[in-house]
């Protein structure tokens, strides 16, 4: 029988670690590619996901709603990221390989092909380098974690408003970007 994430709070709270392992299995790999993303280094990634989860645990009882655990969950992976960037000063979000520009073909791509999607790859990353962090976060929630809007204004604390301004401003910053560059 597979309960709520709701239920396995509860039963958390209530002292049940099980259930809370629980929700780490079903959530660990969502929140650890969040953060691949966000950092771009397996390691770290690693590193802040168990971070990630740990704080989590450890200020459960500070989660007013259970409904809005996923939510929760992703705010506290964004400040993790966030806080070991401002420790290390990094200043690049750079993104995986495997989750970008797929190749609209079935057949394997030629050389070329191959080489041209890496370097469209190679230019996005370097793009969204270059948007403001904010605008960034929002396109790496909706586009590659598929977080809904409503999802990530909570994540945020933001209008919704606010949250699809950002995703259309950056879309329309990267786009122009691009076309500068190709």
């Amino acid at each position: 029988m597979s309960y709520s994430d709701e239920n396995l709070l509860r039963s958390a709270l209530a002292g049940d670690g099980g259930c809370f392992g629980e929700l780490v299995t079903r959530w660990e790999r969502k929140i650890y590619g969040f953060i691949y993303r966000y950092v771009g280094d397996r390691e770290e990634a690693r590193d802040l996901t168990q971070e990630t989860f740990v704080k989590a645990y450890k200020n459960l009882g500070r989660l007013s709603d259970p409904r809005r655990f996923s939510s929760w969950l992703y705010k506290i992976a964004l400040n993790e990221c966030r806080m070991r960037f401002r420790r290390r000063r990094w200043d690049t979000v750079p993104l995986p390989d495997s989750v970008e520009a797929p190749l609209a073909q079935t057949d394997e791509p030629t050389p070329e092909q191959a080489l041209a999607t890496k370097e469209r790859v190679r230019l996005l990353r370097e793009m969204l380098l270059k948007l403001p962090e904010e605008q960034k976060t929002v396109i790496l929630m909706k586009e590659y974690q598929g977080l809904k809007f409503r999802e990530i204004a909570e994540v945020l604390d933001l209008p919704l408003s606010t949250v699809k301004s950002r995703m259309y401003l950056g879309l329309k910053t990267l786009r122009r970007l691009m076309e500068k560059r190709l």
